[in-house]
């Protein structure tokens, strides 16, 4: 009987060891890979300027916000959660410039990207403008982060 508690005292020895050498492995190798992030990029940086379409002015004030297109075919009211994950909008500044911040989310266990980003600009004394960028509008910081340049963007006048 003797015999057969040192046995089990061995075995529950040989498990906490184990246990611990498979924490201690799955601690160095996370410490290790350092080649993805599971945080990534779900849009771009995206800097521009807004301009007057026919004097090709400057315009400071222009409300410049990321918009997630949505079917004209099917009447949905927004959601709260919805109105939550909208992004802020930014204005233009004096020189009709724009920065508005990548974004990032945790992927854990699928691939996140982007592949088109789409914009609104809006202004009192303007008419609105939406437009579209692609993957294929955009080149990377030397950090990874994706960045989009809009160049100028034209605002049409509104008729007085």
């Amino acid at each position: 009987m003797d015999d057969l508690s040192k046995l089990r005292g061995t075995n529950k020895l040989v498990t906490v060891i184990n246990k611990w050498l498979a924490c201690v492995l799955v601690a160095l190798t996370l410490v290790g890979c350092k080649s993805s992030s599971p945080s990534q990029y779900i849009s771009p940086r995206i800097t521009g300027r807004v301009v007057d379409r026919q004097s090709r002015e400057p315009i400071a004030g222009v409300q410049v916000r990321r918009v997630t297109p949505r079917d004209p075919n099917v009447d949905q009211a927004i959601k709260g959660g919805q109105v939550i994950e909208t992004s802020p909008a930014v204005r233009t500044g004096s020189d009709g410039g724009f920065v508005l911040a990548s974004e990032r989310d945790l992927a854990l266990f699928r691939r996140l990207g982007w592949y088109s980003v789409s914009l609104s600009f809006t202004h009192p004394n303007y008419h609105p403008l939406s437009t579209e960028f692609t993957l294929a509008n955009a080149t990377n910081t030397p950090s990874g982060e994706p960045l989009v340049r809009t160049g100028d963007i034209g605002l049409q006048p509104k008729s007085k």
